[in-house]
């Protein structure tokens, strides 16, 4: 069983003491032996320490790459989602999908009653019947011609009547298309071939993907102004950042960016800048910018802010011109955090652990940088540490009682 004799406040002092000596990348944390006796160890038996799977290791130092800071809103690859919605006024009579529903291009949506196209189609079978109706004078004036019986100039007035017929029947079968029937479809029905066709129009996505949103109910009356749907891939986002004149010279299309957002704070996402705008902002000055960046999971939601970190090409110097200076990195299970303090756990051998307090940056590849509290020379657990963290927390705890 472990022991922890008053672990945190322990680590507070200690926590004042990283503040006040590390202040720069280049200065080391205090080593172990400014510890002192009052600081108590987390004692784990011999079959917790195995049970518990601890590993143990030492942080890597990494080059310290140059990076400008960002921030913007995230929005939708234009391309990849459709907004779609009624290109008619009329009254909602069906909806076919539900929200996450996967669709294929050319599913219907919804239908849409409407008095558009019952307007449309009455226009489209008026004209259909006039068109009959000109066809058939058109040829009893040629057989009255043929026979002596009537004049050129009746036939040709037939002939143009039967034109005039024609071309209504065209502007007819243009209206109702613009209202989403096919006149063909309504021919077949007209003439027994198919079922008899609804009086309202389809709404179908012109691209597949997972349903996004929906805005619609059964009975609502919508128009054209409105977006009922919106369908696509969110597997990418763009995030939309300004980047001020001082930064210009260190961000370039093709370099490597990675965004945090408040809802999830530990997460980082991966992308990349494809585009920097060629003006500057006149108010702003700034320039605007687009980072690509990848959302596999869909948790990047259009309209969040974030903040990116965009990384040059390649690494800075030192100010003599030297060697890049390094900074500490982690695997990030390796650092806990307790009553909003992150802490690593320091490896004393013998399955004795100290609470060590650090101040933590971004992530390097996977890892998370340790800014200030540890040195590259120690050893800490790098692997089982939620058992150190539950131990330190049960401990508290027994002590408080």
């Amino acid at each position: 069983m472990g022991r922890l004799r008053n672990p945190l406040a322990a680590a507070v002092v200690l926590g004042a003491l990283v503040s006040g000596t590390a202040t720069c990348r280049k200065k080391e944390a205090p080593a172990a032996e400014t510890k002192t006796k009052a600081e108590a160890d987390i004692v784990l038996g011999a079959g917790i320490l195995d049970a518990a799977a601890i590993r143990t290791g030492k942080p890597r130092s990494v080059a310290f790459r140059t990076h400008v800071t960002v921030t913007g809103m995230l929005e939708f690859v234009p391309n990849r989602v459709a907004k779609v919605g009624p290109i008619i006024e009329g009254r909602i009579v069906q909806i076919r999908v539900d929200p996450g529903q996967r669709v294929t291009p050319g599913a219907i949506l919804a239908t849409v009653d409407s008095v558009e196209v019952r307007r449309a189609r009455a226009d489209y079978l008026t004209s259909q019947v006039k068109v009959e109706f000109a066809a058939r004078e058109r040829e009893r004036q040629r057989r009255l011609a043929d026979g002596g019986l009537t004049t050129g100039q009746s036939v040709l007035a037939a002939e143009t009547q039967t034109d005039l017929a024609l071309l209504e029947k065209r502007a007819a079968a243009e209206r109702l298309s613009a209202v989403g029937v096919r006149a063909e479809d309504l021919n077949a029905a007209t003439e027994g071939r198919a079922s008899r066709p609804s009086t309202g129009t389809a709404l179908k996505t012109p691209l597949g993907g997972l349903v996004l949103d929906v805005n619609a109910r059964i009975g609502q009356a919508v128009s054209a102004a409105d977006t009922l749907f919106v369908v696509g891939e969110i597997d990418k986002v763009w995030l939309v950042v300004d980047v001020y004149e001082r930064d210009l010279s260190r961000v370039h299309v093709g370099d490597e960016a990675r965004a945090r957002v408040v809802a999830y704070p530990e997460r980082e996402f991966r992308g990349t800048v494809d585009y920097v705008a060629g003006t500057v902002d006149p108010v702003r000055r700034a320039v605007s910018a687009r980072v690509v960046l990848d959302n596999p999971d869909g948790l990047l939601r259009p309209g969040m802010s974030a903040t990116a970190h965009v990384f040059g090409s390649g690494t800075i110097q030192g100010g003599d011109g030297g060697a890049a200076p390094m900074m500490i990195v982690v695997p990030k299970e390796a650092v806990q955090t307790i009553d909003g303090q992150p802490f690593v756990f320091l490896d004393k051998g013998g399955g004795k652990f100290d609470l060590r307090p650090v101040v933590r940056g971004g992530e390097v590849d996977g890892d998370v940088e340790i800014k200030r509290g540890l040195a590259a020379d120690e050893s800490i657990a790098i692997e089982g540490t939620f058992v150190l963290k539950s131990e330190a927390l049960r401990s508290q705890m027994g002590e408080n009682d």
